[in-house]
């Protein structure tokens, strides 16, 4: 039998509409690889492609890759517009008509500066060149705002199941056995129903709570006729007009696809006064760290690189080094041009640092201190736990300060601190530290749960474009009125929802 042609696509850009727009080269940073460039990657005998890819070629088994371009820049603001139209020419350059299939690996919480759903136009523009019979499988992230288009334009959608995100692999794994049954002559229907609801962020582990709950709930209904149920919390802060939570179902009939979609998203609305935040502000948390309690990690929740927030927020060093803190790791702080001088300076070296020269932002802050050069490190490194575990990741020139006292990481590519490898690398061993303080909203927690249990976790309400305070976010584009911003919000899953158009 002749080997299918499937075509693969790694899309990723969370975006936050309050960062600054995301361009050409965050991508080039992180790996950005068009058309033979990806082929090339893909062609190693260790091929290089996401988890979502390497899990759908080892569920679907031995076929002819088509590569058309891998671009991925984790989260940050808007798509530039042009850098997205030129993607989607790469699409209609390299993307044969005559493909058996395609898969798309997918993040489905982007926005351009000249698209507000540019995943949906992506997925519209290869529906529009393989025709309507060519399975079209698609992979998700849970914080994803689906689209009627999407759900238009694919076959089978899978958004992950857990938060961290741990199942990457698995989802990927999934769509490449639909992509199986697709290639036997099975049909899907699609169902979306979306909700008037932004769950803060910090409510939104699926380890525990009422998002572990409905997540457990949801999943158990994907048997027999339903292929598949995702439910989408969608980006809390990405001020997106497709924002809230979001129910994709794939079955056999749209009946039962969008019945199911009723159900669960009724569910997860009757359950949203359980989604409430508990933040420790930061003058609480330092009294923590300078006591003589029991060893803590903190999570600088709102000032989280992983989506879209600047890495570099002063606020806890701040109330740390004015408090006293000692025996404590403060990481990632993103700052490219101090940590060029450290690494120029080299280690041993003792100067005079400013934090934040070049950042506009007010809610970074600027800081002044001297400081001495403890590591310079640069390059790739190895992960080993939770969100990145397995892969390798590329934080550019890092350098490992001392500051009155406090270890401060400082890393000229912006990414969030959820690996136990960003610290161990400079030779320090977690459990060294009274106080590890990290630039991260809850990846962290899959990363560092072999060092601190969740009674040892505090989520820290410092400033910063990622606040799971929901009232301090300048809403713009979202849809209004939204629960819990709108006290007058009312919905009800019997009137809401869509199944896709036939084909």
């Amino acid at each position: 039998m002749k080997r299918k042609r499937i075509a693969l696509i790694h899309f990723h850009l969370e975006s936050n509409r309050s960062a600054p727009v995301t361009d050409r080269s965050e991508f080039a940073a992180q790996g950005l690889a068009l058309g033979d460039a990806y082929q090339e990657k893909l062609g190693r005998p260790s091929p290089v492609a996401s988890k979502g890819t390497k899990g759908f070629m080892q569920a679907f088994g031995d076929f002819e890759p088509v590569a058309i371009f891998d671009a991925s820049a984790g989260a940050g603001g808007m798509m530039e517009g042009d850098f997205f139209d030129e993607l989607l020419q790469v699409v209609r350059d390299r993307l044969p008509a005559d493909i058996d299939a395609v898969y798309l690996d997918a993040h489905g919480a982007c926005i351009a500066t000249n698209d507000e759903d540019p995943d949906g136009t992506l997925i519209t523009l290869v529906r529009d060149i393989i025709g309507p019979k060519t399975p079209l499988v698609v992979t998700l992230d849970l914080h994803c705002h689906v689209s009627p288009a999407m759900i238009n334009g694919a076959d089978f959608l899978s958004a992950y199941r857990t938060n961290p995100h741990v199942d990457q692999f698995e989802r990927g794994q999934e769509a490449g056995r639909a992509m199986r049954r697709l290639f036997a002559g099975e049909k899907t229907a699609r169902a979306l129903v979306q909700l008037p609801f932004i769950p803060p962020s910090t409510t939104l582990n699926t380890d525990a709570g009422p998002y572990g709950r409905m997540m457990d709930a949801a999943v158990a209904r994907a048997e027999g006729a339903v292929w598949n149920v995702s439910l989408c919390s969608g980006f809390s802060v990405g001020d997106s007009s497709k924002a809230g939570v979001n129910v994709t179902v794939t079955a056999d009939t749209d009946e039962v696809a969008l019945r199911t979609a009723r159900d669960i998203g009724q569910a997860f609305w009757d359950a949203r006064e359980e989604f409430n935040i508990s933040l420790t502000p930061v003058a609480d948390a330092v009294a923590l760290m300078a006591s003589d309690a029991a060893a803590h990690i903190y999570g600088d929740v709102a000032d989280n690189p992983g989506g879209g927030g600047r890495g570099n927020t002063l606020a806890t060093l701040k109330a740390m080094l004015e408090g006293g803190v000692t025996n404590a790791i403060v990481g990632m702080l993103y700052d490219p041009a101090l940590a060029a001088e450290a690494a120029t300076l080299g280690e041993g070296a003792t100067f005079e640092a400013r934090f934040n020269r070049a950042e506009e932002h007010p809610q970074s802050g600027k800081l002044t201190t001297e400081v001495r050069v403890l590591k310079v490190a640069d390059g790739m490194v190895d992960c080993r736990r939770g969100l990145y575990a397995g892969s390798r990741q590329d934080l550019g020139v890092c350098a490992l300060l001392e500051c009155d006292g406090v270890l401060v990481i400082i890393s000229s590519i912006r990414r969030q601190l959820c690996d136990p490898a960003f610290i161990e690398r400079f030779g320090l061993e977690i459990a060294d530290f009274q106080t590890v303080v990290v630039k991260s909203r809850g990846h962290f927690r899959a990363g560092f749960d072999e060092y601190f249990p969740p009674e040892r976790v505090v989520e820290i309400d410092g400033p910063g474009l990622t606040t799971p305070v929901l009232s301090r976010i300048p809403f713009k584009r979202t849809p209004r009125p939204i629960h819990p911003l709108d006290a007058e919000t009312v919905w009800c899953a019997a009137e809401a929802g869509i199944v896709n158009e036939p084909r």
